[in-house]
């Protein structure tokens, strides 16, 4: 370092806490953003600071890293709690992050987070985090000490995108963030994250541009957690109603003509378990008055439907004939005793000494007194 450097960064040590200044870089050269305040005690310490700071983007452009870095160290450790520091802090993180040096970026992302959210420039750490993210999910691998490649790490991105939300939740990366999570969980196999962020988008961030394809991919989600008619039918209605948000919000949406034919496919699976249920009540349980039940309930989950046609063709055989066809085994042990019918009169009690529910009385106990003891 020359003696001239070794001036400028001696000047920027004095400033101290003293700044309090927006700074922006312009034409490779930083000053004051026009229209906010320099709050530099005395002004004339502000020049030398600019100088300090215009000869710290001058090491980096000149492609000499660690001179840059040291003087961007010396810059924020003489302007602790300044906004001179916040810079500072920012660009050396930036280095780091050109570097690969993930890990210590974020310690510096996480101070400024802790000691100058409010700092003009802190939309550049939220965007700073979000492209650690980003190159992470790339599977591009970290570097020690700037060099040496490690090991890649695709699923460590989605903390990185936890704490891009976590440093702006209501900022514009935050329901990005979210549906990057969604995705590369989708692709990683990791259905719990994919979930939550899936939920939290379409919760938190309704207005987002990226809702649609979160209720699509919450739909589809849905839709695999049914195994068949034969199983419980609640993720299947779920998945029915995501799609139906989806064509009812976002009409426009190229989605909205798929979540139609959707609709229609799982609301014809959930009166399909309502019509198995039927056929075994009729057929295997000899109960032609639950399977009426069931055929009914199926046409009214999705009346227009093909499960909802087999329904009424079920109905209008039992109406028919309310007897089962007998099967072999039907023939060799007997049928299935039909259930008595709820218009059935109760069994009578046999016996005066029994009560209703068929139990012996009891007498009755004398009360317990004065006289009767």
């Amino acid at each position: 370092m020359n003696l001239h450097s070794k001036l400028l960064l001696v000047a920027a040590l004095l400033l101290g806490a003293h700044v309090r200044a927006e700074f922006i870089r312009v034409d490779g050269a930083w000053q004051v953003k026009p229209g906010t305040p320099a709050d530099v005690t005395p002004p004339s310490r502000l020049p030398v600071l600019l100088l300090a700071m215009d000869h710290a983007s001058g090491r980096l452009d000149a492609g000499d890293i660690g001179g840059a870095l040291r003087e961007w160290e010396i810059i924020g450790e003489a302007n602790v709690g300044a906004e001179a520091e916040a810079i500072a802090l920012l660009s050396r993180a930036r280095i780091f992050v050109g570097r690969g040096e993930f890990e210590k970026a974020t310690l510096i992302i996480d101070d400024l987070f802790a000691r100058h959210s409010s700092f003009p420039g802190y939309g550049g750490v939220v965007e700073l985090q979000f492209e650690i993210a980003n190159r992470l999910a790339d599977g591009e691998r970290r570097r020690l000490g700037g060099w040496f490649p490690w090991f890649s790490d695709r699923d460590s991105a989605i903390g990185a995108w936890e704490k891009t939300i976590r440093l702006a939740p209501n900022g514009p990366r935050a329901d990005e963030c979210l549906i990057s999570i969604a995705r590369l969980g989708s692709v990683r196999d990791l259905p719990t994250k994919t979930n939550e962020a899936l939920e939290r988008l379409v919760s938190d961030y309704p207005d987002s541009k990226f809702a649609p394809e979160a209720l699509e991919m919450l739909a589809q989600l849905r839709a695999k957690e049914s195994l068949g008619p034969a199983w419980d039918q609640a993720s299947t209605i779920e998945a029915a109603d995501h799609w139906r948000t989806l064509a009812d919000q976002f009409p426009n949406d190229p989605r909205a003509k798929l979540a139609v034919e959707q609709i229609a496919v799982l609301r014809d699976r959930a009166a399909r378990a309502r019509l198995e249920l039927a056929r075994f009540y009729f057929f295997k349980r000899n109960n032609p008055e639950a399977a009426k039940l069931m055929a009914n309930a199926c046409r009214n989950i999705a009346p227009e439907s093909a499960a909802a046609k087999e329904a009424e063709t079920l109905l209008a055989t039992i109406d028919k004939d309310p007897d089962p066809p007998k099967t072999i085994a039907d023939r060799l042990l007997g049928t299935m005793p039909r259930p008595r019918a709820v218009t059935e009169a109760k069994p009578q009690v046999v016996g005066e000494d029994l009560d209703a529910l068929g139990f012996k009385k009891e007498a009755a106990k004398a009360p317990v007194g004065p006289d009767n003891r």
